[in-house]
């Protein structure tokens, strides 16, 4: 670790001598604390509070002067090349710590379990060399730095890649010489290149004159030409698996209430041939508008972007077979709640009774975007009013408008809205009845092993996403899981969660234990020890 030190211009030997001593000190300082603290980890935590201290110093001077015309203070040049270097420093401090997790990645990815005794099954932890990859070992990682299941899947690998084909590269982004993210954008390129071609493409770019102020597309397009130049079959694998990755339609819910967005990714020709459809059919629609677009209802003149949708609308589901489920959420107390309930609302004054919810279109209580998950969820399936109820519930006093609905991935949407699904599409509704509370449904169960239909609707209902930390998997398309397996575990709201099949797997084959208590929140535990809570959908969070 090298840290140099600027000072002014010294004026005689004898002052040279001690601003020298000076330095020395200080470097000595730093290299007994370092050998002090031992582990790279706590190094790093070291840096991680140091780093702090600087936020804070420089936090304590804006505040001091915060730069309004009546208070504004002279800046010399000192100031000024203070701020750039602390612009700078962290800069290169941000790029060597994705150094440090790109190694840290690969070492721990590099750790598995292998069979010590064949006879008794006994076996131990072993790291191989870099380049091997534990099953799951981006399990632990997504959970301990929150991120999402795919971008630590990614960023693994990347980090393997880095590690082993341009070690020379990831050195010099040690060393500050060039940012780390160059490193793993041409890492990224030499996925399937054999090691030779790797090391002739890294030792060409590190002999580059100029290299250190390529911008990303040059870099890029630089490593993606070597590669073919060398390995065109490599180059050509890269672009097949990115091409393949990238495709796709994906939908989620707009900034905008009452909106979502549509993505779409594929071959340029098909999107081309989709784009030109469109465009055409809403040059239509401009020369004749359907009447719920005209003027005759005295709205204004559909925008080009509206038109547009439209026509890809009518382009999409024509002729086609669209049945939705909009599930309307019932707010109910459960029946050991209600006798507590009514006694409270019996002692209360008349002032602290709740308000009923407008019927003017707006989302109920608790279903703000801003209130909080609350500590206790309960949970049970749409239409639960069968046989293989095991709960019983009646509708809350809780003055709760049910006029909005919520469909996953989309949000809730207004009344007319759904007005016009039934219309149009002739959608199924759904009732599905919630803890006035806490937003989450109320529950059922079976003797049998496979959950009913019923009971597979309520643990998507209710999990809304995969249980594992940080997965976003849709429930519907999750396997639903005994906690505790069947029989010791019963089948039951209780016993059952949604989980991907990858995060379902890792559980299977124990590298990760979880329980769920009966409000249906989930506690992992990680071959490491270290625990993480996740918790039910509810119609109160943020949709």
């Amino acid at each position: 670790m090298g840290i140099s030190y600027e000072f002014y211009e010294p004026e005689s030997p004898v002052e040279f001598v001690l601003l020298e001593s000076i330095s020395d000190h200080k470097q000595r300082l730093l290299k007994q604390l370092v050998d002090a603290l031992g582990s790279p980890s706590e190094v790093l935590e070291f840096a991680v509070q140091m780093s702090q201290d600087a936020f804070h110093g420089l936090h304590a001077d804006a505040l001091q002067h915060p730069g309004d015309i009546a208070s504004a203070r002279p800046v010399d040049a000192d100031d000024h090349r203070m701020l750039e270097k602390a612009v700078t420093g962290s800069t290169q401090l941000a790029s060597i710590s994705q150094a440090v997790q790109a190694m840290a990645m690969a070492r721990y990815a590099a750790i598995d379990e292998e069979l010590v005794d064949s006879d008794t099954g006994v076996t131990a932890k072993v790291e191989h060399a870099l380049g091997h990859q534990a099953s799951f070992a981006d399990t632990d990682l997504a959970a301990a730095c929150q991120m999402a299941p795919r971008t630590a899947s990614s960023k693994m690998s990347n980090s393997i890649d880095v590690c082993t084909k341009t070690p020379g590269l990831l050195a010099a982004a040690v060393e500050g010489s060039i940012p780390y993210w160059k490193v793993s954008l041409v890492a990224s390129e030499l996925v399937n290149a054999s090691p030779e071609t790797s090391h002739r493409v890294e030792q060409h770019l590190l002999d580059t004159k100029g290299f250190d102020t390529w911008g990303y597309l040059k870099v890029k397009t630089a490593a993606r030409a070597l590669v073919t130049q060398w390995e065109e079959e490599a180059a050509k694998k890269t672009r097949q698996k990115e091409a393949k990755e990238a495709t796709g339609v994906w939908v989620r819910p707009s900034d905008i209430p009452g909106m979502a967005e549509l993505r779409a990714i594929g071959p340029a020709d098909q999107i081309a041939r989709i784009y030109g459809a469109v465009d055409q059919l809403a040059d239509q629609r401009s020369k004749n508008p359907p009447a719920s677009e005209g003027s005759e209802t005295g709205e204004s003149k559909p925008t080009l972007g509206q038109l547009r949708l439209g026509a890809l609308h009518d382009l999409v589901t024509r002729g086609a077979d669209i049945s939705y489920q909009v599930v309307i959420q019932v707010p109910v107390v459960r029946e050991e709640q209600a006798a507590t309930a009514a006694t409270k609302r019996a002692t209360d004054d008349a002032e602290h009774e709740p308000e009923a919810s407008p019927d003017d279109g707006s989302p109920p209580p608790g279903q703000s975007t801003s209130s909080p998950r609350g500590p206790d969820h309960s949970g049970a399936p749409a239409d639960t009013d069968g046989p293989e109820s095991g709960s019983t519930a009646r509708e809350s006093d809780h003055c709760y408008t049910t006029g909005w609905a919520r469909i996953a991935g989309i949000g809730f949407i207004r009344p007319d809205v759904l007005d016009a699904l039934i219309e149009q599409f002739g959608c199924r509704l759904t009732r599905a009845l919630v803890d006035a509370d806490t937003g989450v449904t109320c529950e059922t169960s079976t003797t049998a092993y496979e959950p009913t239909p019923r009971m597979r609707e309520f643990v998507q209902q209710r999990d809304q996403t995969c249980r594992f930390p940080m997965c976003t998997r849709a429930a519907i398309r999750c396997d639903i899981d005994h906690v505790v397996e069947w029989p010791q575990g019963p089948t039951d709201g209780h016993n059952l969660a949604a989980l991907c099949r990858h995060h379902h797997d890792a559980k299977t084959k124990k590298h990760w234990d979880y329980h769920m208590s009966d409000d249906g929140v989930c506690t992992w535990t990680s071959r490491t020890g270290r625990t993480y809570v996740t918790y039910p959908d509810s119609v109160h969070d943020a949709s």
